[in-house]
């Protein structure tokens, strides 16, 4: 029996103070696993899912590969892909509902109540 995949307990945001950032991915991934973050983005959007077997042609280097997995546990996490039936990756938008639950907790942290209900 397989063992069940661990996913990270939390995932550190870095919110840039002075510019706005310009790839939501900017906010979780840096270096090189941002690039391995777009590139699988852009297959899943290009192709619909990521299959797990995609990663060898997509990725070809070791190096490249071990990040390929790092990035998809931590995408898993916060909810940006999800597992379909067939097991492949699909785009989920879990990550943009966490979002705006914590811009609702911090409008209700500042009293901000109108816009909540």
């Amino acid at each position: 029996m397989p063992r069940r995949r661990k996913l990270p307990d939390y995932v550190a945001l870095k919110i840039p103070t002075y510019e706005p950032a310009d790839n939501p991915l900017e906010l979780i991934f840096d270096g090189r696993s941002l690039e391995v973050a777009s590139k699988v983005l852009e297959h899943v959007k290009e192709h619909g899912r990521l299959y797990p077997d995609d990663y060898k042609e997509l990725f070809p280097e070791k190096t490249d590969q071990v990040l390929y997995f790092r990035v998809i546990k931590k995408m898993l996490a916060l909810k940006m892909l999800r597992v379909s039936s067939d097991k492949s990756y699909i785009l989920s938008d879990g990550f943009s509902s966490r979002m705006e639950t914590i811009a609702k907790l911090w409008k209700f942290q500042i009293g901000d109540l109108k816009d909540l209900w």
